[in-house]
């Protein structure tokens, strides 16, 4: 019996992947075609994303984008920052399970500044426990406010979280009935940023890469092949989409 049980399981998990290679050529082949029959009819990026803008009744304040097994992702990062920063959404987070962006922010910055040197004035780069920008606005001129997350922000933050509060509360620096909600949100929360509403998931599964539940719990979740490079009118699919969901917040 166990025999058939497994064999059955590697017949399931065979087709499974058939179908995804046929669904992932065909959304290529689509993407392509898509691709050469309106290519002409916008002639800039920038025509697309207020066309999306005036026709959506609402747009993510805060978007997180999931890099899973995906690599190379720094243009992929400028083209979105981009992107964000022509429709004034004040808050980006992209989470690298790697480490790569965090090893290679200066990087980033190099190529945000040789490809869009545009939007530098309209950028705030995030660091761990910094002073909260509320709505992304810092001065006089709105700031679209960008965090680069890894692993150690999650799994490991809330480790090394747990053992701080521990000594802290071995050498009476803090009471243990201190330690409640408020005190916990505000130290994993260190990025003092809101909650994300929109998150894009590059990977072959849908899943959050050790990114804090809590944080995502109304977030709208979007699955992107890791072979897909992200394009502006994929992009504004994506938000037309976002726009549609109702985010009842679990009512």
């Amino acid at each position: 019996m166990f025999t058939v049980y497994r064999t059955l399981l590697i017949l399931m998990h065979f087709f499974c992947d058939i179908f995804t290679a046929v669904y992932n050529c065909c959304m290529f082949l689509h993407r392509k075609c898509t691709d050469i029959w309106y290519g002409d009819n916008l002639r800039t990026e920038v025509e697309r994303l207020v066309r999306v803008t005036s026709k959506t009744k609402k747009l993510p304040r805060h978007i997180m984008i999931i890099f899973g097994a995906k690599e190379d992702t720094i243009l992929d990062c400028v083209q979105i920052i981009g992107w964000c920063i022509t429709l004034g959404i004040p808050y980006i987070t992209f989470c690298d399970i790697s480490g790569f962006l965090v090893r290679n922010e200066s990087f980033l910055k190099y190529e945000i500044s040789k490809r869009r040197p545009d939007v530098l004035e309209y950028i705030s780069w995030s660091k761990p426990n910094s002073a909260v920008i509320q709505n992304g606005v810092n001065g006089s001129k709105p700031k679209t406010r960008i965090s680069l997350l890894s692993t150690s922000n999650g799994k490991e933050e809330i480790v090394s979280l747990t053992k701080k509060l521990a000594e802290a509360v071995v050498t009476g620096t803090i009471k243990s009935e201190e330690i409640d909600t408020e005190l916990l949100n505000e130290k994993l929360n260190s990025l003092g940023v809101p909650d994300p509403d929109m998150g894009l998931i590059y990977g072959h599964v849908f899943s959050t890469y050790g990114v804090m539940p809590w944080q995502t719990r109304v977030t709208e979740f979007f699955t992107l092949p890791l072979y897909v490079t992200l394009s502006a009118k994929d992009f504004t699919h994506l938000l037309e989409q976002y726009s549609k969901y109702e985010q009842r917040h679990g009512k």
